[in-house]
This record gives structure tokens, C-alpha cells and sequence, in this order.
């Protein structure tokens, strides 16, 4: 259960705190539990997800697991994005940061609030242009060396941008966390994708039902996409079209992030996703090209 190459999807805890079902501690460990029981055990955080609060609450909630579920648990965390908020002091401005006593603070902070002994995969949340790629490289390592994270990768990287820390670091990049869905694809092009096969890396795709557009009748591609999925769904006996579209990125080789806080919901999600794991290549042709609303060249 463990490997993330091999897991059909991740949770996504980042907007736990507005779920009824997992706004406090014992709703989100019967989250946690429902996610072991689908064998999904691989749990998206980040440092900025309510000022860290997410990532308290996570720490809270273990506390109600039996020390199986705890072991069974994989985290993914962030750092990197400072914006002003109360959680920020000093802070007036968005911007990144990727020095070393950043990544070490940040690191350090998360996995108190976190009430865990190592990250399996910490991440940098965005790419810092002032970034000196040498010495992020050696906070990474160290971290590493000293047990407190098990791998390390990038989010929202290019493939320049990944390359230039990758040649420097001492162990591979494990994963690039980027946006995809059938209504963002700019990642099948712009050779993110290529890469991350080349290299053996996770892809893991956050927001993969592409906001609200899917089922919003104003967007003019996500109805297109809707109506597409709609027409294919009977085909997988899946009722849940957002469950269709979440393989459709699936069978890219990417890994997406579920982002529902309802339990019930992350049921139906994981149930359709399986049932349409090997989508028929023509389906797949068929929701990329409603997305674009022309054929591929």
C-alpha cells in the first residue's frame, strides 16, 4: 500500500477545514480510516493549507488511529509559498522561498503540527526564481540523511526548472505536483509529462476535475467535457462523471489528488476511477479533444 507509484489516487487535505465531515479531529481521522480502508494511503498537506492548521489537525486526528493506521500513513507535504496572513508574521507580500533554513524550519514545523517522525515525500511548492539550486539541493539531502523526510520533489515545476535541481541533488526527484485534468492539459505538450517518465518520477495532479468548470453551463469547454463523459459513462457502469474524468488523468500515469472532504463522496470517487481504470483509448482521445474543441493535429 505504501509505494506511490503504485496508488490509484491521494487525498487532499487542503480544504479539510471547511468539511463538515472533517472540519475537527474525529471527523478527519474517520476520513484518514475511510482512505486506509480504500487503500489509499498517501495524504496531500502543505505548510500554507490555513496557516498550518490542516496540518494540526491532521496531528490531532492520529491520535483517534490505532497505531496500525498510523504506521499504514503516508505524507506529502509543502513549503515554499509565503503570502501575508495572520499565520505569517513580517510577511507583506506573495512571494517563494527555497534557501536552506527555510526548507529546514518549515520541515521541522510540519512535522510537529504534523505529530509525525518523517515526510515520506516533501515537495517544493513553487519554483523560487531566486532559488540557488546548490544549496537547496544540500537542505534536501540533509533532511534526508537525517531521517526526517523519506524522498523529496517539486510542484508546479517546468521542466527547465526541474532539470536545474535535479542534476544537483543526491537522490532523484520523486514526483512533480502540477495541475491536470481534462481541462488543463498543457502538461501532455510541454513535455512535464515526457519528463517525469524519463526521470521515474510520480506525477501527482491536483485539481483534476478542473475546478468547478466541469460542471459549470457557462464554461463552454466544460460542458463540452461534461457532455462527453455523460455520453461515455454507461460504457464503465459509472454514474459519477467526475469519478471518469479522475481516470481519465489516471491513465495518463498521473496520480490525482482528491480534494473532497465528504466521505461518501471520496467512496464514489475511488469505486469509479478503478471501474474505468483502463479507459479505451478512443474514450480518452474522445474527452481531450471536447476539452479543445478541435481534433489532435
Amino acid at each position: 500500500m505504501g509505494a506511490l507509484q503504485d496508488t490509484d489516487a491521494i487525498w487532499g487535505a487542503m480544504r479539510a477545514r471547511q468539511s463538515v465531515d472533517t472540519q475537527n479531529a474525529d471527523g478527519f481521522a474517520r476520513m484518514l480510516a475511510a482512505c486506509l480502508d480504500l487503500s489509499i494511503a498517501w495524504i496531500d498537506h502543505a505548510d500554507i493549507y490555513d496557516d498550518g492548521a490542516v496540518e494540526a489537525l491532521h496531528g490531532q486526528a492520529v491520535t483517534r488511529l490505532t497505531a496500525g493506521q498510523r504506521q499504514a500513513l503516508r505524507l506529502v507535504t509543502k513549503c515554499g509559498v509565503r503570502f501575508a496572513s495572520a499565520g505569517q508574521p513580517g510577511v507583506r507580500l506573495h512571494h517563494y522561498r527555497a534557501d536552506a533554513a527555510y526548507i529546514r524550519h518549515q520541515a521541522e514545523a510540519s512535522l510537529k503540527r504534523l505529530a509525525a517522525e518523517r515526510i515520506d515525500l516533501y515537495l517544493l511548492h513553487r519554483p523560487d526564481y531566486l532559488m540557488q539550486a546548490e544549496e537547496t539541493a544540500r537542505a534536501l539531502d540533509a533532511l534526508r540523511a537525517e531521517g526526517k523526510i523519506a524522498a523529496y520533489g517539486v510542484s508546479n515545476f517546468s521542466v527547465r526548472q526541474v532539470e536545474n535541481l535535479a542534476i544537483r541533488t543526491a537522490q532523484p526527484l520523486a514526483a512533480n505536483q502540477i495541475e491536470l485534468s481534462p481541462l488543463h492539459t498543457a502538461a501532455l505538450d510541454d513535455g512535464t509529462i515526457d519528463q517525469a517518465r524519463a526521470r521515474n518520477m510520480a506525477i501527482l495532479a491536483w485539481s483534476p476535475l478542473g475546478g468547478s468548470r466541469l460542471f459549470d453551463p457557462q464554461d463552454a469547454a466544460g460542458r463540452r467535457v461534461h457532455d462527453t463523459l455523460t455520453r461515455l459513462a454507461g460504457s464503465y457502469d459509472i454514474n459519477d462523471i467526475g469519478a471518469l474524468a479522475l481516470a481519465w488523468v489516471r491513465r495518463t500515469g498521473a496520480i490525482p489528488i482528491l480534494g473532497t472532504g465528504r466521505i461518501e463522496r471520496l467512496e464514489s470517487q475511488v469505486t469509479g476511477l478503478r471501474a474505468a481504470a483502463d479507459m479505451d483509448v478512443q474514450d480518452w482521445y474522445e474527452v481531450l479533444e471536447a476539452a479543445r474543441g478541435q481534433r489532435v493535429p
